[in-house]
């Protein structure tokens, strides 16, 4: 499946969380790894501290890494995959799901330009962070798809009254305009915010519901 690198702007809140939830999950498979060894090792007939411990207990790391790399999906989630799965949540939604005509040509290239859209600091009002994340390229489309649609009417009217790019001069009556239609607008990241703070996966309780499945079959 292709996929897409994008850079999103997330709420300063939102970035430490994510960081916090990263740093969790390598210790937590720092843990599971070591206690896996820990307890087959106990449980070794070979002498230890001889060679032939020492050598079984590399045996042991080996293995314990591997199943450590084959529940880390499940248990410890890349943010990408959590994130694309938040957003294909918030992407469901209404007032988001569509159907949306495909982005033309010259759409796509003004999309991206939209760093010079008016900022729509919705939910970052202690201020931002860029985060990059790898999503399906489909995410992605879908992403800006309803973004731009969604966003065109506003658009269109601050094109209008001249209110996009940068501008000094402006009075104080265009500004207040300006910062009220910049709040109706919904750029990719405005999206992205409300998938994290709404809409953000909670591995453990898929782990709960997966066992709760698995026991019923």
């Amino acid at each position: 499946m292709p996929r897409k690198r994008i850079t999103l702007q997330l709420s300063v809140q939102q970035a430490g969380r994510l960081r916090l939830l990263i740093k969790r999950h390598r210790e937590a498979e720092t843990q599971f790894f070591k206690s896996l060894v820990e307890e087959r090792a106990a449980d070794l007939a070979e002498p230890v501290d001889t060679p032939q411990w020492e050598r079984a207990v590399a045996r042991l790391r080996r293995q314990a890494r591997m199943e450590a790399a084959e529940v880390r999906p499940v248990r410890w989630p890349a943010l990408d995959v959590l994130m694309e799965r938040a957003l294909k949540e918030r992407l469901q939604l209404e007032d988001l799901a569509g159907p949306w005509l495909p982005l033309t040509a010259g759409e796509r290239t003004r999309l991206s330009l939209s760093g010079r859209w008016p900022a729509c600091l919705s939910g970052c009002e202690h201020g931002t962070a860029e985060r990059a994340f790898t999503l399906d390229d489909k995410v992605v489309l879908q992403l800006r798809t309803a973004a731009w649609r969604v966003s065109e009417p506003v658009l269109k009217e601050l094109e209008e009254k001249n209110l996009i790019g940068p501008q000094a001069d402006l009075s104080e009556e265009a500004r207040v305009e300006r910062d009220r239609l910049a709040a109706k607008l919904y750029p990719s990241s405005r999206i992205a915010r409300e998938a994290v703070e709404d809409h953000w996966p909670d591995p453990e309780e898929d782990q709960v519901a997966g066992a709760g499945t698995a026991g019923n079959m």
